[in-house]
């Protein structure tokens, strides 16, 4: 999005949380790079363990170990451990300090006629600390308290161009969630009708922070015209027409144009074809065909292609469906970008593979 902001993207495969850690804490030290967004995947039994080696190596390197940073669930497909980790900060490019302000869990970023805030893991506890044990009441209490979080930093469900938002138990409740996100975002203005603002990119996946049934992340912009940056979403694609066509309310991507460059933020994308249908079901080669296809054509019709994604996080049913996943970018030549990868389901269990990425263009 700015010209000096970089992206790191570890697949721990064989290695150990240690040298995945070492490697991102040196990377960090070197550039100077503040970290806007640090998640890391693995799991949950392996959490505390892994967050106190983070802590020694970030100490050692001389970074701050209390940047916020989100620790989720993402079964290796290795079996055990860590899966892997995603960083995106911003250094200095010469012109003076960089400063991105912590403020409780949330990162602020403002200059330049920009404010840019990440806010991560906004779950759906009570004004008592508890979650209703209900998973859509969490769910409706979740987009309710992100709500309130945006308000405190001065912003709105309006500046929201992407959410990350994981479901413990993804498949026994898709559907009701659904319904439960239409409906809050219809309080906010959101739709496809005429006047109506375009729905934020996102991903909805299998994946847990902690005992919550649901939680989320966002990302959001308050731009003004003297910044010179544009946030737009993507609504559709010629390979795939709009989500919310089959009751999901998301775009296929968001735009974030800076400094003579596009970030473009690829939502969750599978297997789903212009009509809304899951396609080669039960074949999971085509499967990852048709993601890869569907991520490629959003990205040419913005200017770029595979090749300028600098992160990226791939989910498989199984560890078969990634080695087939893997197989077909390698006999397709598809250019090498980095990917975290993970066992988790999907939004639909005939899906077997789903790709979410960040590119750079």
């Amino acid at each position: 999005m700015f010209s000096n902001d970089f992206f790191l993207t570890e697949a721990a495969g064989e290695e150990s949380a240690r040298q995945v850690l070492e490697r991102a804490a040196k990377w960090l030290a070197e550039r100077r790079i503040q970290p806007i967004q640090e998640r890391l995947y693995g799991e949950l039994g392996e959490r505390e363990e892994i967050l106190a080696i983070r802590e020694e190596v970030f100490a050692r390197a001389g970074l701050d170990p209390r940047t916020p940073v989100t620790y989720l669930e993402g079964k290796p497909i290795s079996g055990a451990g860590m899966a892997g980790l995603q960083i995106w900060g911003i250094a200095s490019n010469g012109s003076g300090a960089v400063e991105i302000r912590t403020i409780g869990s949330a990162r602020l970023w403002e200059g330049r006629g920009i404010r840019l805030l990440y806010l991560p893991m906004v779950c759906g506890t009570g004004a008592d600390g508890k979650l209703p044990g209900d998973p859509s009441a969490q769910a409706e209490r979740m987009f309710a308290n992100a709500a309130e979080i945006l308000k405190a930093h001065g912003f709105s469900y309006r500046h929201v161009a992407r959410t990350w938002i994981y479901l413990a138990r993804l498949l026994d409740w898709y559907d009701d969630f659904n319904r439960v996100r239409t409906a809050r975002y219809a309080k906010e203005g959101f739709g496809t009708g005429p006047g109506e603002l375009p729905y934020p990119a996102s991903t909805a996946i299998q994946g847990r922070h902690g005992e919550e049934e649901c939680c989320m992340s966002l990302l959001a912009l308050d731009v003004t015209p003297s910044s010179g940056a544009v946030v737009h979403a993507i609504r559709r694609s010629r390979r795939q027409d709009q989500a919310f066509s089959y009751g999901s309310a998301f775009s296929r991507a968001a735009s974030i144009a800076m400094d003579g460059r596009k970030t473009i933020h690829i939502s969750g994308t599978a297997s789903i074809d212009v009509n809304g249908k899951t396609i080669h079901v039960g074949d999971p080669d085509l499967q990852a065909q048709e993601t890869l296809l569907n991520v490629a054509a959003l990205l040419e019709e913005q200017g770029g292609g595979l090749a300028n994604i600098r992160s990226s996080t791939l989910f498989c049913k199984t560890r078969e469906v990634h080695d087939t996943f893997r197989g077909v970018m390698r006999r397709l030549l598809v250019p090498a970008f980095p990917i975290v990868p993970m066992i988790a389901d999907v939004c639909r269990p005939d899906l077997l593979v789903e790709l979410e990425a960040v590119a750079v263009i």
